[in-house]
């Protein structure tokens, strides 16, 4: 091999070796944010103030619900008003025909069934369980259904996943479980629920279709 063969070769060599060493200088490591437990609850805390601006909201969704040896599905909107009103349309699966609904204001609650009957009460848990039958926790879900704890009840436990949303939230006895999220925002509304009380053998499970106003 000539000289000068050896020079071009050896020039090459370097250029190469400089040129790596060059992209190795401008490549960045990429830690994955790791979130502390303080972070989560400075998002909890968060999540809660931003959806306490918002009292007003809506809900399409699919409910299987199962109590004993009972089981329905059913379709239900829930229109949020404000803290103390709203309505809950509870619809045929297939036809989506309305066949219950449930209006709750400040002052009382009403029922009125497919058959054209109406039911009054001045507590909605009370009335529900008089004409079906099953407990529910109303008063809990208008913001369990959101990822909330209720403010009526003790938080027993609560578990936050790495955007301060709640995992699991204990209270009064009930378990709400959640596994889905619409997106990854700390203020994200949930897109599957699990509400269940082994005491009373209550298991509801909520998807949501649709939110708005949240």
């Amino acid at each position: 091999m000539n000289k000068r063969l050896l020079v071009l070769l050896s020039v090459i060599s370097s250029f190469f070796l400089l040129s790596a060493c060059s992209q190795n200088r401008n490549i960045t490591p990429v830690n994955k944010p790791v979130v502390q437990t303080a972070n989560k609850n400075i998002a909890w805390k968060m999540r809660q103030q931003q959806l306490a601006k918002k009292p007003s909201w809506a809900l399409m969704s699919k409910i299987a619900l199962r109590y004993r040896d009972d089981h329905w599905n059913f379709g239900l909107n829930w229109n949020q008003r404000s803290l103390n009103n709203y309505q809950m349309q509870i619809k045929n699966p297939l036809t989506g025909a309305i066949i219950a609904k449930l209006d709750k204001t400040p002052q009382q609650v009403s029922l009125l069934s497919g058959d054209g009957k109406t039911t009054r009460d001045t507590d909605e848990e009370r009335l529900l369980q008089h004409q079906s039958g099953v407990k529910l926790p109303l008063k809990g879900m208008q913001y369990w259904v959101r990822g909330l704890s209720s403010p009526q009840y003790k938080v027993d436990q609560l578990i936050l996943d790495a955007q301060g949303r709640p995992q699991a939230i204990y209270q009064a006895g009930w378990k709400i479980a959640y596994s889905r999220y619409l997106n990854n925002r700390f203020d994200a509304m949930p897109r599957k629920v699990v509400i269940t009380r082994d005491k009373d053998s209550v298991y509801l499970k909520m998807i949501a279709k649709q939110w708005k106003g949240l």
